[in-house]
């Protein structure tokens, strides 16, 4: 029973239940905008307005908080991704590298967010075009996904000797 309980080790299901479910969420949505209306708005009209609306309020949103206190939030985040790398690598505390796996991609999901942010409250960029950057920004996401859960398998082969 305390083995089913323990979330931060690779043997442990419910940490690679974890990794589905964060993965699922964060590819779900780009910049706060759902896929079928990515793929809706290829098609209607009004679905591309709307994706036109969530986008900008939510690239508003994150660029404001970016110009507010991104060089602080970035610091944070690099401390924390190499204080992860170096007690998890540098002692081999397992913990420590899963819960590197899980938040050295999703940092550069965060960042790729800001970058898309920024870019679209400079560019003011709407329509097919929006449309089209935020498809090829999902796809992105979704391989930096697979990597990490690839590079987790990974590890917990070459930790354990064995499959997950």
């Amino acid at each position: 029973m305390i083995r089913l309980l323990a979330t931060a080790h690779f043997d442990s299901p419910w940490y690679w239940v974890l990794h589905v479910v964060v993965w699922s969420v964060v590819c779900a949505r780009t910049l706060g905008v759902p896929t079928d209306m990515l793929v809706r708005a290829r098609r209607d009209g009004d679905a591309a307005a709307r994706v036109d609306l969530l986008a900008g309020i939510a690239a508003e949103r994150v660029a404001g908080v970016s110009d507010r206190a991104g060089p602080a939030i970035a610091a944070a985040a690099g401390f924390v991704i190499a204080g992860l790398a170096g007690i998890g690598f540098g002692s081999g505390i397992e913990a420590a590298q899963a819960v590197l796996f899980l938040l050295a991609p999703l940092a550069a999901i965060g960042y790729s967010n800001v970058r898309l942010s920024l870019y679209l409250r400079q560019s003011r960029l709407v329509g097919p075009h929006l449309v089209l950057a935020l498809g090829w920004r999902r796809i992105c996401h979704q391989t930096i996904a697979v990597v990490a859960m690839l590079a987790a398998i990974a590890t917990a082969v070459l930790l354990h000797g064995r499959a997950v």
